[in-house]
């Protein structure tokens, strides 16, 4: 085993501690009980869910599979802080109905993801630095993401020439830094400032496992 696959090994084994102490927090978590909290909350939790199975999969050895849901866990996190801060309460409604033909048609004539940042730069309430930071991101990742949702030349080529261990250790850094943001979301729709600290720990406690992103939101931005 050479550095880098030794630095990756490392990363997998610290990145299931951080997703265990993730889970830990969300389980303890209940958002402010009107539609908007709880869409929100809902798309912050499935942004999770995909880098909890991610991770796994790297670990088993699944590399397409799990490079495959790094775009849904981004996205997640973009329509849960969109549900929270820009999103019309007509979208809050459709998107909070029991899931039906007729409700997963309206869902699904709502805004698409790059609409979705433009909605939340001209939002007021919406952090402007995190905002700016998922911008990057999109930019950084957005056609390579989407190569590996939909089968494009990226999942095709790596089938041939592998995943060089660097490649697969800074996704999943990317991957963890998203976990950061969307724990930090899933405490901000609480509506309790308390719950952000122990993010805080975790973002100090693991900080080798992730590029560390600026803080959601300061206390006098969230009241």
């Amino acid at each position: 085993m050479d550095a880098m696959e030794a630095k990756l090994t490392e990363l997998l084994v610290r990145t299931q501690a951080f997703h265990h102490a993730a889970e830990r927090h969300r389980s303890r978590l209940e958002p402010v009980r009107d539609l908007r909290h709880l869409v929100a909350f809902q798309a912050g939790s499935l942004a999770l869910e995909h880098a909890l199975a991610a991770r796994s999969l790297i670990a088993n050895g699944h590399l397409p599979s799990a490079f495959a849901l790094f775009r849904p866990q981004f996205e997640s996190l973009v329509r849960g802080i969109w549900l929270l801060h820009a999103a019309k309460d007509s979208w809050i409604e459709k998107f909070g109905q029991p899931l039906t033909v007729e409700s997963a048609k309206q869902a699904n004539e709502g805004p698409g993801f790059a609409e979705m940042l433009k909605d939340l730069e001209s939002s007021p309430t919406a952090p402007s630095h995190i905002v700016a930071q998922l911008c990057e991101f999109k930019d950084a990742t957005w056609k390579p993401l989407n190569s590996y949702t939909h089968g494009g030349i990226h999942p095709l080529t790596r089938l041939v020439t592998g995943y060089p261990p660097q490649l697969t250790y800074d996704a999943l850094r990317n991957s963890n830094a998203v976990v950061a943001l969307s724990l930090q979301l899933l405490s901000i729709l609480t509506g309790d400032l308390r719950n952000m600290e122990p993010v805080r720990h975790m973002h100090e406690e693991f900080a080798d496992c992730f590029n560390l992103l600026p803080p959601y939101a300061s206390a006098a931005s969230v009241t």
